[in-house]
């Protein structure tokens, strides 16, 4: 697919056709990633942040922590941890 570069201030723009932008998963206000490597402009659609909900929301029901930390989670404080 060739796309021609516009001006768009004292930078060149790309648009994204629509089709491309919808299977991509991209829309207006998406932060995209721009890398160069070697003779190619690569781009790549940034993750969006979780909120802590989010993150919290994600864990699984049968969740279990690794034995190599478990003991420290299980433990009791010792000083004036503020957990």
């Amino acid at each position: 697919m060739e796309i021609e570069l516009k001006k768009w201030g004292n930078s060149l723009g790309l648009r994204i056709p629509y089709k491309v932008a919808e299977s991509f998963g991209v829309e207006e206000n998406s932060v995209i990633e721009l890398t160069e490597s070697d003779n190619a402009l690569i781009i790549t659609k940034k993750r969006k942040v979780s909120n802590l909900d989010e993150l919290l929301a994600s864990i699984p029901p049968n969740f279990a922590y690794p034995d190599d930390v478990l003991d420290f989670v299980e433990s009791e404080t010792e000083g004036r941890e503020l957990i």
